[in-house]
């Protein structure tokens, strides 16, 4: 990769950046440093493998519909 490439921005990403940033800085959030406080926002009736069948059942069933 040249000095040229690496210079060169992608307006998009930046973009995106700029709009993540600022969505972060109005909703005061910061990143997660301990899985175990992310764990305890999850309902304790709430069963995780449920959630990924249903979207991975959910993913195939619009791959079908893409696909026809």
């Amino acid at each position: 990769m040249s000095k040229q490439d690496l210079e060169q921005k992608d307006p998009v990403t930046d973009d995106a950046a700029i709009s993540l940033r600022e969505l972060i800085k109005q909703q005061g959030v910061s990143p997660v440093d301990n899985l175990d406080d992310l764990s305890d926002l999850w309902p304790v009736d709430d069963d995780p493998d449920l959630l990924l069948q249903h979207i991975l059942a959910d993913r195939a069933e619009r791959r079908q519909l893409n696909t026809e």
